[in-house]
């Protein structure tokens, strides 16, 4: 364990609350190995193929190559390249994006993107210190000028909800969930947006074709069924991959696995859902972590 890890690890009192970014990362040429994140698949996701699909993709793809900075991407480029359309879209209906579990920031960056042109903000949130950091990081050596409107929330989400946007009656935001994928922290996750539904245009989620070692239950589209009721209209987002294909077998390291003919996401407009859960007699503190335990 870094220095750095063993210093956050101590100040438990900082779950719920946004944090300040560490200025000894500006200088280091490998955040990453300062903060012991390891990067195992180093897999980059090609955002060139949409080149000359969006002048602002492009330059957000541009941005990104030249950044030079050591990471790893867990998202398609197509789910990447499918959430900015969304973002664009409908931008004009958005105050804020909220981007849940953040790891090394693929999905942050092309966010950040959208802020400036867009008239954004953005707002990090993970259970994660060390993510965290590390996302902001990349994203100040990318796009210098929007971090004045990106914040980092150490938390979950129903943490983040009835911390942050239940006390920001004004916003209108686009979530973005690529957090945790066991089923009943989705769920969680997805029971606290009831509570700021008016406040939420809408939900954009990765791995919704994931499965892996039962240990992790990986059933984040489960999770939506039980949220919306199997007929929940939405939008596919990301990749769609064939039976045989190398990513529909467990991988090395978690048993993970794509199934085939599944989308890699979902995209929700919030004015379509029908909510079959939470009870409308439950209150968000339901859904609460009875104790912060934070990751490191």
């Amino acid at each position: 364990m870094t220095d750095y890890v063993a210093t956050v690890a101590m100040h438990h009192d900082a779950w719920g609350s946004f944090l300040e970014p560490d200025p000894t990362l500006a200088d280091l040429e490998n955040p990453a190995e300062a903060l012991g994140i390891p990067i195992l698949s180093g897999h980059h996701a090609d955002l060139k193929i949409f080149e000359g699909r969006n002048t602002v993709f492009d330059r957000i793809a541009a941005r990104i190559e030249s950044a030079g900075i050591a990471y790893e991407d867990q998202c398609s480029a197509h789910h990447y390249f499918d959430v900015f359309t969304r973002v664009e879209r409908t931008h004009r209906e958005l105050s804020r994006l909220v981007d849940v579990g953040v790891f090394m920031g693929g999905s942050a960056a092309v966010l950040a993107g959208c802020v400036e042109p867009m008239g954004l903000e953005l707002d990090l949130v993970d259970a994660n210190h060390v993510y965290l950091q590390f996302t902001y990081e990349r994203l100040r050596r990318i796009f210098p000028r929007a971090m004045s409107r990106v914040r980092m929330f150490y938390g979950d989400l129903p943490t983040y909800v009835n911390t942050v946007l239940l006390n920001e009656p004004q916003t209108r935001a686009m979530v973005h969930h690529d957090g945790a994928h066991d089923f009943n922290q989705v769920v969680k996750d997805i029971s606290s947006l009831y509570f700021a539904r008016d406040l939420v245009h809408a939900l954009a989620l990765q791995d919704t074709h994931l499965r892996g070692d039962i240990k992790y239950y990986n059933f984040v589209d489960a999770a939506i069924y039980a949220m919306f009721g199997r007929d929940v209209k939405f939008e596919a987002l990301g990749a769609n991959y064939r039976p045989g294909d190398s990513v529909t077998s467990p991988d090395q390291w978690m048993g993970n696995y794509f199934l085939p003919g599944q989308p890699e996401g979902m995209y929700i407009p919030f004015s379509s859902v029908d909510w079959k859960y939470p009870h409308p007699t439950m209150a968000i503190d339901a859904f609460l972590p009875v104790k912060a335990d934070p990751q490191v």
